[in-house]
């Protein structure tokens, strides 16, 4: 198994080395604990803690029995800043598990697949469930009001983490506030601290090179989720007019409305966009929607199809559409799907790099591939609204 985590160059240097395309060496190893089997463990030291919502409570500095629930990128966010084998995470969404399986977090920790998903009604958990399973830390969604509340009355040891809400769809900021939780139960500092300086550095060279150009930004809009003949777009206020508004493109659905929206085909037909992405949390795929097959509807017309610039939006660690250790390279990517004329660096050579000197870990051309091209399963477990 190939390891990961060893090799941290300065972030500066790292941008260097992934726009001139040399890479790092290979290394070999592995990790791991016997939390998820049960084997006993000494009882962990604990530390007072401070989540998302202002909580203070004791929690255990290395967590042994570990669940995350709605916060869907979590499992990954944890596996980046604890440097786990994942045999301690137990438990997760549906939605997670799907995104897990079906992306690099499954090779670099194929633990991760042996977690339970049936503590959920819905995206409600069942805390009776959650109870069977002896966590002693939740990593508990807390964008709703009192979705703390069933964990504080069952004594369950919870974080409250906030995802869309944390920082008005800032990405890179909304990693931070994960990272800063997971400062108290293991994380690496110096790790999780140059993947935000990578983020950082993103942003500045991309805005450099944008301000530079007289080109013109195009529209794009993320196709969010689909269910039947629903289209779910995602708008202002959240990750999508973020990323577009920092890798150059003009964003008509943050104009219009915030979140998430279940619009129809003539709002799209209006928009009439430049660019499409699709995100992981629908199997839609860019030849659904070139073949004209995609939901019963006719995306003939539109600008996006017929220049052939509908794009399926990555997955390596996690799905690259919310915030994840793959933050950075969302960023490159979509800079240069939106100018490609202007950022003509190799993004597959950025990519290795970026594994390599973040997670220790030497991508090969099947995985690189794999991470380019999303397994359509990687939507499972996700609905509209979810």
């Amino acid at each position: 198994m190939k390891k990961r985590f060893n090799c941290m160059l300065p972030a500066a240097l790292a941008l260097l080395v992934c726009l001139t395309g040399t890479s790092c060496r290979k290394t070999s190893g592995g990790s791991g604990n016997a939390a998820q089997t049960g084997t006993s463990a000494a009882k962990p030291e604990k530390i007072l803690a401070t989540d998302m919502i202002g909580r203070k409570i004791e929690v255990p500095v290395k967590p042994q029995r570990v669940i995350t629930d709605r916060i869907l990128p979590f499992p990954s966010t944890y596996f980046v800043a604890v440097r786990s084998g994942m045999e301690e995470v137990v438990a997760m969404h549906p939605a997670s598990k799907s995104a897990a399986v079906n992306s690099m977090l499954n090779i670099m920790a194929p633990a991760v697949a042996l977690a339970n998903t049936d503590i959920f009604d819905g995206n409600t958990p069942n805390v009776e469930e959650i109870m069977k399973l002896r966590p002693d830390l939740v990593f508990a969604y807390a964008d709703m009001e009192g979705a703390i509340d069933p964990y504080e009355k069952a004594g369950i040891t919870a974080l409250g983490i906030r995802a869309a809400s944390a920082a008005g769809g800032d990405a890179i900021e909304t990693l931070r506030g994960w990272f800063d939780v997971l400062a108290y139960t293991g994380g690496d500092k110096e790790g999780m601290d140059s993947i935000i300086r990578e983020g950082e550095n993103a942003k500045q060279t991309i805005a450099g090179a944008l301000s530079a150009s007289s080109a013109p930004n195009p529209s794009a809009i993320f196709l969010f989720s689909t269910s039947g003949n629903n289209l779910e777009i995602a708008g202002g206020n959240f990750f999508s007019e973020y990323w577009l508004k920092n890798s150059g493109a003009e964003d008509p659905a943050s104009k219009e409305f915030q979140g998430r929206k279940v619009v129809n085909m003539e709002q799209l037909y209006a928009w009439n966009p430049d660019i499409i992405y699709i995100t992981n949390f629908t199997p839609l795929s860019p030849d659904d929607i070139y073949r004209n097959t995609a939901l019963g509807l006719d995306w003939s017309s539109l600008k996006a199809v017929k220049n052939g610039r509908v794009h399926k939006v990555p997955l390596g660690i996690y799905r690259w559409f919310p915030p994840s250790g793959d933050t950075p390279l969302m960023l490159y990517w979509l800079a240069q799907k939106n100018h490609p004329e202007l950022f003509t660096y190799s993004f597959e050579e950025l990519l290795k790099n970026y594994y390599r000197e973040h997670y220790n870990y030497d991508l090969n051309r099947e995985e690189i591939v794999f991470i380019l091209n999303p397994n359509a399963a990687a939507a499972a477990g996700y609905t509209v609204g979810g």
